[in-house]
């Protein structure tokens, strides 16, 4: 089963969003949730965008080397200015800046491996969010998109219990219209 709610208020998550636009908060009834919001997102992501499409997200401060070493993707590092306190040792505190990744995703093999290897770090909630073009930049210490028109985006909502779709379609502002869409598209 799939639940759809409109946001009736902006979208305040992860991301700034500048644009109008309809926000939809999707969920499941899986016992494994994470598993299924990543089967779903890999669905609509197939289904909404044609390849290349881009894939960001965020990790933890000390793991962009091993990330950058994946040689099959085309990725790159993104500075996002965010900080966070980190504890080392006993009473060791210190600021770290949070690292964030653009990812070309090119085919669906890609897809699946961005999945496996990185959706971790969206279940830790850290942004986990995909769009048709590389739009998402770093503002004030938090990613920012301004919607282009007929712009979708996909976000993961706190530890991946679902996902948020973002929209500017015009076939897909009304919740009924978007949970067609949805039933039509995801197939569990």
């Amino acid at each position: 089963m799939i639940h759809v709610l409109k946001y009736d208020r902006e979208y305040s998550g992860m991301i700034e969003l500048k644009g109008g636009y309809a926000a939809y908060a999707v969920a499941g009834d899986a016992h494994d949730y994470v598993e299924e919001t990543s089967q779903r997102l890999q669905q609509l992501a197939q289904t909404l965008y044609s390849f290349p499409f881009y894939l960001y997200f965020e990790s933890d401060d000390d793991s962009h080397e091993w990330i950058l070493r994946e040689g099959d993707f085309d990725i790159r590092y993104m500075p996002s200015g965010r900080t966070i306190t980190r504890q080392s040792g006993r009473n060791t505190f210190h600021q770290v800046e949070v690292p964030a990744f653009t990812v070309a995703i090119t085919d669906e093999v890609l897809l699946s491996k961005a999945f496996a290897f990185w959706f971790d770090n969206a279940f830790n909630n850290y942004l986990w969010a995909m769009t048709q073009q590389d739009t998402v930049y770093y503002e004030n210490g938090f990613a920012a998109v301004d919607l282009a028109k007929d712009m979708t985006i996909l976000l993961t909502e706190h530890d991946a219990a679902g996902f948020t779709f973002v929209t500017n379609r015009a076939d897909l502002q009304e919740e009924s219209l978007m949970r067609d869409f949805l039933e039509g598209t995801i197939h569990y």
